[in-house]
């Protein structure tokens, strides 16, 4: 039986689970818990109730997005509790432990089955040993604001494990449309929160620590539920384009995706984070060079350029101004900055060129790498974190850690990539090229983010790319269960070295496409695009 089709397990299975379940806790119940605990015995059982009927009969994918809300929403900005000897409780950490859990429940019960993504996952599984390993090494107390636990759980050992779950997530193409959905659901809620914070109507604004001015950063910015206007762009791009795509595969509401994107240009701009208007830039034109409609691309990236270089023009004086308040450019504090924190890092590095100075650690050691007192890249760099993500990597991991991430970075577009040659040009629906464009612009506005600051300190940021990089390495797995050239279109070659013929129908003609049998072990709903796989017999006709 197919790997993406293994049974479910039936409903007697959870009665009789939970019947046992119910005789175990009310015997405990009545002979050792005081009345007064009750309450919450009876609350774990139904909690565990729920999680066993979820595991047998809920969707995985929807608990991922269900999380994602809690992750930009209702983060330690929202809701957290302190816990003596242990690590703060917050929604999100409390939602990605109980998904792992569900993840080897379905499992278990035979939901799915494992899917690997090697050598994507073996990489994957060798940053985060090497990381902890680092921390451990060098210890987890730090002077810095952020704790070294913090980046390394919430940046990179959560991030990896939504890579996971969101590689069994899928099943169909209905379950990429509902990706979709959700993130162009999302942006109408950024997008009337930037609104908002831009004309200061806080009456609107929720949750309200958005309008704190002392929670967070950058404030006077649209900042959005992140507190922070890098994050909060970083996710408007991403929507936007996840917009244009999915606006290409709807019957119905093309227009009010477009008409949304409209009111997301100026939230874009009102973030007034240089990185971000660079990123947009930069992923419009990987949207021209390589979505499908040629035409139409082109027309929409000349309109959007021209909106841009007419809002340049108009705004010319504040961008010549150092005041980020208005949009300044020439504010040249963040560039001293970053210039300052470069150079130490290279003096690191220097020093400590394989292990670095461990992981978490850069804010301890950097300041004893100033060589030059008078230096106004050491003054503003020395009071800083570090504002790089490979730099960070490199001084406090040392050569090993960055090559390990860049073999990860590069095996994860290296999938999307594959995937992108083996799809049709001209394939109609949402399983189609555009699908892998979406996540190369997502790919460039991660980088480009990273490269001006440290993700690791900022859960969302990793885990909005390292769990949509599942997304192209699971829909390779739902279209290869087999080498592509035994798919149909595809059949093995003849002792001649010709592809051998077609399946034929009634009266001798080829059968059509849509009637073939499909790959063996396709998911249920993924079928073949018109025209056939790329390479096959009349594909792209």
């Amino acid at each position: 039986m197919s790997t993406l089709t293994a049974p479910r397990a039936s409903l007697h299975a959870f009665l009789a689970i939970t019947a046992i379940m119910a005789v175990m806790f009310g015997a405990v119940a009545l002979q050792w818990v005081p009345a007064v605990y009750l309450l919450f015995m009876w609350a774990a059982l139904g909690g565990c109730v729920l999680f066993i009927f979820y595991t047998i009969k809920g969707d995985l994918l929807s608990a991922i997005l269900l999380w994602f809300i809690t992750l930009i929403v209702l983060h330690e900005e929202f809701w957290r509790v302190n816990v003596p000897l242990f690590f703060a409780v917050t929604i999100p950490r409390l939602g990605i432990v109980v998904l792992v859990l569900l993840l080897f429940a379905m499992l278990c019960v035979g939901r799915f089955r494992m899917r690997h993504a090697w050598p994507v996952s073996g990489f994957i599984a060798l940053v985060a040993a090497y990381f902890f390993l680092s921390a451990l090494v060098s210890g987890f107390e730090t002077r810095s604001v952020v704790s070294v636990h913090y980046r390394l759980i919430g940046g990179y050992i959560f991030p990896f494990a939504v890579f996971g779950l969101v590689l069994h997530a899928f099943n169909n193409e209905r379950d990429f449309k509902r990706m979709a959905l959700f993130f162009a659901g999302l942006s109408v809620y950024l997008t009337f929160t930037g609104w908002c914070e831009r004309f200061e109507v806080k009456a609107l604004i929720w949750p309200r620590f958005i309008s704190d001015p002392t929670v967070g950063i950058h404030w006077g910015r649209v900042r959005g539920p992140f507190v922070m206007s890098a994050a909060m762009g970083l996710a408007l791009v991403y929507c936007f384009f996840n917009n244009l795509v999915l606006a290409r595969n709807v019957l119905h509401g093309r227009w009010m995706l477009y008409g949304l994107n409209l009111l997301m240009v100026p939230v874009i701009f009102w973030t007034k984070t240089r990185s971000v208007w660079l990123s947009f830039v930069l992923c419009m034109l990987i949207w021209a060079a390589y979505s499908r409609r040629r035409t139409t691309r082109v027309v929409s990236v000349s309109v959007l350029l021209a909106a841009t270089l007419l809002i340049a023009v108009i705004n010319m004086e504040n961008f010549l101004t150092a005041d980020r308040d208005v949009g300044g450019l020439t504010d040249t504090e963040p560039l001293l900055l970053r210039i300052g924190l470069a150079q130490m890092t290279w003096e690191i590095v220097k020093e400590h060129p394989l292990f670095g100075i461990g992981f978490g650690h850069f804010r301890d050691y950097a300041p004893s790498f100033a060589n030059d007192p008078s230096s106004p890249f050491y003054a503003f760099g020395t009071t800083a974190l570090e504002h790089n993500n490979l730099l960070s990597i490199a001084a406090e991991t040392g050569i090993i850690g960055v090559c390990l991430y860049i073999l990860m970075a590069v095996f994860l577009v290296r999938f999307s990539i594959q995937l992108y040659r083996k799809l049709p040009p001209k394939g109609p629906g949402l399983i189609s090229r555009d699908l892998l464009v979406l996540y190369w612009i997502l790919a460039a506005a991660y980088f480009i983010d990273g490269t001006f600051r440290e993700t690791s300190d900022n859960p969302f940021a990793n885990s909005l790319f390292f769990g949509l990089s599942a997304v192209p390495v699971a829909l390779n797995i739902l279209l290869s269960p087999v080498p592509i050239r035994a798919r149909p279109g595809f059949p093995p070659p003849g002792r001649t070295g010709r592809p051998a013929p077609p399946p034929r129908g009634p009266g001798g003609r080829p059968a059509p496409l849509s009637s073939r049998r499909p790959p063996r072990g396709s998911a249920p709903g993924l079928r073949p695009p018109a025209g056939g796989w790329a390479g096959s017999p009349g594909a792209g006709v």
